[in-house]
């Protein structure tokens, strides 16, 4: 005798259907609460000694942070340290930037104290970790990291790599070796890239390719291809005043909106005695760091 499902069992299937995919989709879709966040950016920040790159670099985040978020900044080449504390000291005090500095050292045979190059290449990828499992764990809002010193990287790169092969500082390097150095590299900046957060690198102008006399290798060609932002820092004496220097940023590549590309903005002036007349960086953080909100916005207006 076969199983027959009678007219009270009939309804009560009617009244409680099985929920599709398809629906149990739309659903989770209705039942997020809309909010206001961020776009994680990747951004590359080059310029020659004493452009404000590290200033610029804490301004843009600084500028976009939540109160619940913490700054984490990667010292490589002990450049950052002197502007936090002259000029963030209080976010610093209220653990609202985490300062790190993977500057590790060895002792040679005859007893000296120098920079461990392949320790701070190590350490410098440890704190990428670290930085992912504190984002997993959700035991700090991480708005934002800043890794100032790009280029002393590589250098430290290369160093270990000669240190693995036992090749002197001056001696050729023969292209299996330099893949070594490009590994390193690329095993760092990846674990950076990674981070579901903000990240800004910080390079010298050896990242720029419009200064160089010739094409950039091939590890600092991925690298600025991996970047979705790409700026460069110049200073040049304001036309209005001779006595007035202008620091200005160039937006060279910008995904979320080609629009900016090669865009200008003046973030600071100094005069002749080196004092800070204006420093405003508001409007380029807003340009790199729009929120999905202003970006609907700005698509409206087009």
């Amino acid at each position: 005798m076969g199983f027959t499902i009678n007219g009270q069992d009939k309804a009560e299937q009617t009244r409680k259907p099985k929920t599709s995919l398809k629906d149990e989709i739309k659903q989770h879709i209705l039942a997020q609460k809309a909010e206001v966040r961020k776009i994680n950016k990747k951004v590359l920040i080059s310029g020659e000694n004493a452009t404000a790159k590290s200033s610029l670099a804490l301004a843009l985040v600084k500028n976009q942070l939540k109160d619940d978020e913490v700054i984490v900044y990667v010292d490589i080449d002990n450049s950052g340290e002197e502007i936090i504390m002259t000029f963030y000291l209080e976010d610093y005090l209220n653990n609202k930037i985490f300062l790190e500095k993977p500057d590790e050292r060895k002792e040679t045979e005859e007893g000296v104290t120098v920079k461990d190059e392949e320790g701070v290449v190590r350490r410098t990828g440890q704190t990428a970790e670290a930085i992912k499992d504190i984002i997993l764990e959700n035991s700090l809002n991480v708005g934002a990291v800043i890794v100032d010193g790009v280029s002393f990287l590589l250098e430290y790169c290369e160093a270990a790599m000669r240190l693995d092969k036992n090749l002197d500082v001056d001696s050729g390097v023969q292209m299996n070796n330099w893949k070594i150095r490009n590994k390193k590299f690329r095993e760092f900046s990846s674990a950076y890239m990674a981070l579901s957060t903000n990240v800004i690198f910080i390079s010298h102008e050896d990242f720029i390719a419009e200064k160089q006399e010739r094409q950039l290798s091939s590890v600092k060609q991925r690298f600025i291809d991996e970047c979705s932002t790409r700026i460069t820092l110049e200073k040049e004496r304001s036309t209005t005043n001779e006595n007035v220097v202008n620091y200005i940023a160039t937006i060279r590549k910008n995904r979320s909106d080609l629009l900016l590309e090669n865009k200008k903005f003046t973030f600071m002036s100094k005069n002749d005695k080196d004092d800070i007349i204006d420093f405003n960086a508001q409007e380029l953080s807003d340009a790199v760091f729009p929120t999905l909100t202003d970006t609907k916005s700005k698509k409206g207006k087009k």
